[in-house]
């Protein structure tokens, strides 16, 4: 008898399941969808859009009224639900012959002697074959690697992670008595810290004492402006 799932679900992507995820969600999503990343939540019947996934942190969905009656499920409870099977570094990929060819015209002749060994002639490879010729390949051609086959890769995300900062020292970025050197308090700028807050850990805080404006001097360049309430 088959496991019952439940019918709105989600599931957390990691490290560990990201690549597995990502596959399953690019042959249902619209192809528009770009920006699924590790902390976002997979999920199926999106009453908002088709994308298949939840654009925030896992702590903001649990707490967004349109997702209240979903549910967690596992990595072994997706496998079921979707058929879904684990990438691996000895999973099959096919890449096209003009590809192939690419690679090897720009190789040196150790890289030649690795594609021969690693790639079929019509292009059959491995997950791992992949990840081997990025390993020895010039940083120019590791960053088109990665840009060629973004399935055999974990996402590399734009934004910074400054939890590590935070357990190691405080919120407060700066160092004690600079605030009132500045002639603001010292907590004027601090990293966000509320853990339901699309930014936690990205990004920084500005103290509501103030009034604060970005603007866009006479010569161009981005200016923060605190003025007093």
């Amino acid at each position: 008898m088959k496991d019952k799932h439940p019918e709105k679900w989600y599931i957390i992507a990691t490290k560990g399941n990201y690549d597995e995820l990502n596959a399953w969600r690019k042959t249902v999503a619209s192809s528009n969808y770009k920006d699924f990343e590790i902390n976002h939540s997979l999920l199926l019947n999106n009453p908002n859009d088709t994308s298949y996934y939840y654009g925030g942190h896992v702590d903001r969905l649990r707490l967004d009224p349109d997702f209240n009656d979903y549910q967690e499920i596992t990595l072994e409870q997706f496998r079921q639900i979707t058929n879904s099977k684990p990438m691996s570094e000895t999973t099959a990929i096919q890449i096209s012959r003009n590809l192939l060819n690419e690679y090897y015209e720009a190789s040196t002749n150790g890289q030649k002697a690795y594609l021969s060994d690693h790639f079929k002639l019509d292009g059959s490879t491995t997950v791992g074959a992949i990840h081997g010729l990025y390993a020895i390949a010039c940083d120019e051609w590791k960053s088109k690697i990665k840009a060629n086959h973004p399935d055999c890769f974990e996402p590399e995300s734009k934004e910074f992670d400054f939890g590590k900062y935070v357990a190691n020292n405080s919120k407060c970025i700066l160092k004690a008595n600079a605030g009132e050197e500045l002639g603001l308090s010292d907590s004027f700028i601090q990293i966000r810290v509320d853990r339901y807050s699309d930014y936690y850990h990205k990004g920084f805080y500005l103290d509501g004492e103030y009034n604060w404006e970005l603007v866009t001097d006479n010569k161009n360049v981005i200016v923060l402006v605190p003025t007093k309430k």
